[in-house]
């Protein structure tokens, strides 16, 4: 679209991509014990932290300069933000779109906040962290894509992250 918009969406049914992710989510807390976004570590993959956030640039990245803003802390919903980590947030997400605007020409970008959906069980709270997903519109979707659900992402998510933290902008505000 030639204009910003937003939408916001609630569904009767969980999304297959959401079950998935939440079962792979679960997975992962069974065979560890630990939330899985509460234990990504990888230096390489991060672009910068405040005192509540992180944003990385996730490992199996779909997309070109897709990033991740993370809470630091364990939590499965959006909507528990306090004033505090919601300005936070709002200087960390200023910060990583004014970096994607500079290094890569001010591209047209979605962004989404996956959310715990809203009536999960408290029993899936331990696991089920919610976080931001931005992604530069850089490449088309092809047919391969479309067909099998397999994306092709021709840049490495340690070079992105290298790219996109080196980068210094200037943050008013």
């Amino acid at each position: 679209m030639s204009h910003s918009h937003s939408q916001i969406i609630a569904l009767p049914i969980v999304p297959s991509n959401v079950s998935v992710r939440l079962d792979s989510m679960e997975e992962y807390f069974y065979q560890t014990g630990k939330c899985s976004l509460c234990e990504v570590q990888s230096k390489d993959l991060l672009i910068n932290e405040t005192s509540h956030f992180i944003s990385i640039t996730p490992f199996a990245a779909l997309f070109p300069f897709e990033m991740w803003i993370i809470p630091g802390y364990h939590t499965s919903h959006f909507d528990e933000l306090d004033k505090e980590k919601a300005v936070d947030l709002g200087h960390l997400l200023k910060l990583i779109l004014k970096k994607m605007s500079a290094q890569l020409n001010n591209p047209p970008f979605n962004f989404m906040i996956h959310n715990s959906p809203v009536h999960v069980a408290d029993s899936k709270l331990p696991y089920s962290h919610w976080f931001l997903q931005i992604i530069p519109q850089l490449t088309g979707i092809g047919g391969f894509e479309l067909g099998s659900g397999c994306y092709i992402n021709p840049v490495f998510p340690d070079d992105a992250a290298k790219i996109l933290r080196e980068l210094d902008v200037p943050v008013q505000g």
